[in-house]
């Protein structure tokens, strides 16, 4: 995996296939429960390696999916609680 920005194409239960919006043949999967929020079909992610494991970071500004906002929106407020 490179450090970079990503789409989510699909999740299923374990793992969400990851394509770089730089180059659309570079595709990863990732692990599921390693995502920092609720990962969705469509998904923009920013990804990059601290150490030895991968981080990920949504990025609200680039997700055109309203659902996604919406889910990162209510875990947030969830969090704040």
């Amino acid at each position: 995996m490179k450090a970079g920005f990503y789409e989510v194409k699909t999740v299923d239960k374990r793992t969400a296939l990851l394509v770089s919006l730089k180059d659309s043949t570079e595709q990863y999967t990732y692990p599921v429960e390693d995502f920092t929020h609720d990962v969705n079909r469509g998904d923009i992610v920013e990804v990059w390696q601290e150490g030895m494991r991968w981080r990920t970071k949504y990025v609200e500004e680039k997700t055109r999916s309203v659902s996604s906002h919406t889910k990162d929106f209510v875990k947030r407020m969830m969090d704040q609680e």
